[in-house]
């Protein structure tokens, strides 16, 4: 899902911009608009209200909106929305942010939104439409961050760090 999210934020990003006036898109822009079009256009309806059915690959996420942070389970990625799992409704027509992160490749999504609709079962599932212009951002990823404890050695038949390292005994 994670990858359909990424393809998708690009699609958006361009959408958008070409939806306004003050940044048009450049002829290759343009190009590259059309060519997502057209891989995306069976994906462009909004799914129909119900509850979303669970599924192995859901991202958990966050949705700011409201004055606070919700958080979520991101369950269904489509071109037109984003459907999520959630403890608690929203108000639909509400502006939110979705954020969500992709800590293997370090890279952190926020999608501005609105809500579409809510569908109310055992939990709640919400429709985010994307209504603006989604941000990608890198992070560092955490194998290149320093150890959170220093390396420890032990000695033989010590069952507590000892603070030098091990050194052999010399023979006589």
């Amino acid at each position: 899902m994670i990858e359909k999210l990424d393809f998708l934020v690009r699609f958006w990003e361009l959408k958008a911009r070409h939806a306004t006036l003050g940044e048009p898109l450049g002829q290759d822009e343009q190009q590259e608009l059309l060519s997502l079009l057209q891989l995306v256009t069976s994906d462009l309806k909004v799914p129909e209200a119900g509850a979303a059915a669970r599924v192995p690959y859901a991202l958990p996420a966050q949705v700011i909106g409201e004055g606070r942070m919700h958080p979520v389970e991101l369950r269904a990625v489509t071109a037109a929305a984003l459907v999520v799992s959630a403890s608690s409704p929203l108000p639909v027509g509400a502006p939110v942010i979705v954020r969500t992160t992709d800590a293997v490749h370090g890279v952190e999504y926020a999608l501005p939104c609105r809500v579409g609709w809510v569908h109310t079962s055992a939990s709640y599932t919400i429709a985010l439409i994307v209504d603006g212009i989604p941000s990608r951002s890198d992070f560092e990823k955490l194998e290149s961050s320093p150890p959170l404890a220093p390396h420890v050695a032990y000695s033989r038949g010590a069952s507590w760090p000892v603070s030098r390292p091990m050194v052999a005994p010399r023979r006589q």
